[in-house]
């Protein structure tokens, strides 16, 4: 059955991957004829008679003719989206609203249609296919996806509309039946609103593949959270496990397996849980980087396969050919980059070392849209770039997705009730384990605890956040109240030889090590 349908897949994938490769040395008409049909379709929308869609002739003319805008500037045009309402961004039906982080209200609601669904399709069938062509050991046993949030009910909806696609594998197209027949995970167990029952669940899953070839998470911390939940519970799912496969294998096979498991886990010897295991696909770039190379030292044979830039707002790039970095999405939307000086560029105007922020228009109704991503081109396949997200700009904190703004971080510290004249400073951990640490300026007490969970809670308004906070990906909040916060931070800053001069107090910083974090007193009580 599995080897069935990874024939199946690998079959219907070679033609998008034919297709995808005929376009390599095509970039600017692919880019050209992308936009034109986009924009053909959709004059009659709100958006687009309030843009003049009708009269954009060229690429050029809709780079003057629409500004480049962030979320907030989209909202009012989303928020009618989100009510029901249609035509608005697209003359295409919306087929369902997805959530991410990133705004300054903590969540962006995200529309999806059949052309921008489309998109994503676009771009996995042919890295689908490359990957079975370079690593034929993927398609040598059964998988696990993790593509869909835990705990979101099939009957979720924001506003008027459904939150999220009601089927997996919604972006896979017609591959979704055989992925499921592939899957060591069965797909239901998404459904599952308790969290600890999930995983447990996936746990035993996972342990029971012995001829587990491929691993698809976004994040490495999303694996790492599930390796750690087998170690720590591995005294009570072992033996649930060997009564499950004891009632369908044979019992020398059983005690064979729970042998292995129990020396695997024991010893941390993890790579022996799954011997077959091939190639695991999650990000790999900018704050991803440490834990993706946390996983390769625990799985030394085993290929890491960078994700490439695919976001909820757009599919950027994605892992095939040879070089360096991804290869652009130039089939998936249009694409524009802008460098440090502020002049725009098209796809095909780029500049292999230099780095650009990324402007997206898709299929989905985001008209040159501030990704606020920025992107190193790394070279060329054909005259295609191939790029690596290499961080966001501004005060962006990334641990695990969630993508925590700034301005996200202040309005959350005042509806927890903190005091503005207190200073706070929020902090992205990353090791041991990933987490953020709240330093207030005030004694430790039970005031400081009553802020951390607070501000814990508020900040779940963020759907990256909250979903990271439940499913064990980031650590719960900590708190530590300490005399002369802002002092310390500058201090630390001058130790380092960073100049003062002007110097603001910053509200989240996005990144630490040991030496700041004892420094701001971490090593002090904790709240």
């Amino acid at each position: 059955m599995g080897a069935e349908a990874w024939a199946r897949i690998a079959g219907a994938t070679a033609a998008g991957d034919a297709g995808f490769r005929a376009r390599l040395d095509q970039l600017e008409a692919t880019q050209r004829s992308l936009l034109r049909r986009l924009l053909e379709a959709n004059p009659a929308t709100v958006f687009g008679g309030d843009h003049n869609f009708a009269n954009v002739a060229s690429a050029e003319s809709f780079r003057d003719l629409v500004p480049i805008r962030g979320y907030e500037a989209l909202s009012p045009y989303i928020n009618r989206v989100v009510a029901g309402e249609e035509n608005v961004l697209t003359a295409e039906p919306v087929r369902f609203i997805e959530q991410t982080g990133g705004s300054s209200g903590g969540a962006k609601y995200i529309p999806y249609t059949d052309t921008g669904l489309q998109a994503y399709t676009d771009c996995l069938y042919p890295w689908m296919s490359e990957l079975i062509r370079r690593r034929p050991g993927v398609a040598q046993g059964h998988s696990y996806f993790a593509l869909s949030p835990v705990g979101r009910g099939a009957s979720e909806r924001v506003g008027a509309r459904r939150l999220g696609s009601p089927v997996p594998f919604a972006y896979f197209g017609a591959l979704r039946d055989s992925l499921i027949q592939v899957s060591a995970v069965p797909m239901d167990l998404r459904l599952l609103s308790d969290f600890a029952e999930w995983q447990r669940q996936t746990c035993l899953h996972l342990l029971a593949a012995e001829d587990l070839s491929l691993i698809w998470v976004w994040s490495p911390t999303y694996l790492t959270e599930i390796l750690r939940a087998m170690q720590r519970d591995a005294e009570s799912l072992l033996p649930e496990l060997a009564d499950r496969l004891g009632a369908v294998r044979p019992a020398d096979v059983v005690r064979r397996r729970i042998a292995a498991l129990e020396g695997a886990l024991g010893s941390s010897q993890l790579s022996a849980i799954w011997p077959r295991l091939d190639t695991i696909s999650c990000w790999t770039d900018a704050s991803s980087n440490g834990f993706a190379a946390a996983l390769q030292a625990q799985f030394r044979h085993v290929f890491i396969q960078s994700k490439g830039l695919m976001s909820t707002e757009a599919a950027v790039s994605f892992p095939y050919g040879d070089g360096s970095g991804c290869i652009l999405a130039s089939q998936s939307g249009f694409f524009e980059f802008v460098d440090d000086s502020g002049a725009n560029y098209f796809a095909w105007q780029l500049e292999a070392g230099l780095t650009y922020r990324l402007i997206v228009t898709t299929g989905s109704g985001l008209y040159r849209y501030d990704t606020q991503d920025m992107v190193e081109v790394t070279g060329f396949t054909g005259d295609t770039p191939r790029l690596r997200f290499s961080g966001r700009i501004g005060m962006v904190s990334d641990l695990c997705g969630e993508k925590l703004t700034e301005a996200f971080v202040v309005r959350s510290l005042a509806e927890a009730g903190l005091d503005h004249r207190t200073y706070s400073l929020l902090v992205a951990v990353a090791t041991p384990h990933p987490h953020y640490r709240l330093f207030v300026e005030t004694g430790p007490g039970p005031a400081v605890e009553v802020l951390g969970g607070g501000l814990d809670h508020a900040l779940k308004a963020n759907p990256q956040y909250e979903y990271a906070r439940r499913i064990g990906q980031l650590g719960p909040l900590r708190t530590t109240g300490v005399d002369d916060l802002y002092g310390r931070l500058k201090r630390h800053r001058m130790k380092g030889g960073t100049s003062i001069a002007g110097m603001k107090a910053p509200v989240l910083l996005t990144r630490s090590d040991a030496a700041l974090l004892a420094a701001l007193g971490a090593d002090k009580e904790d709240a």
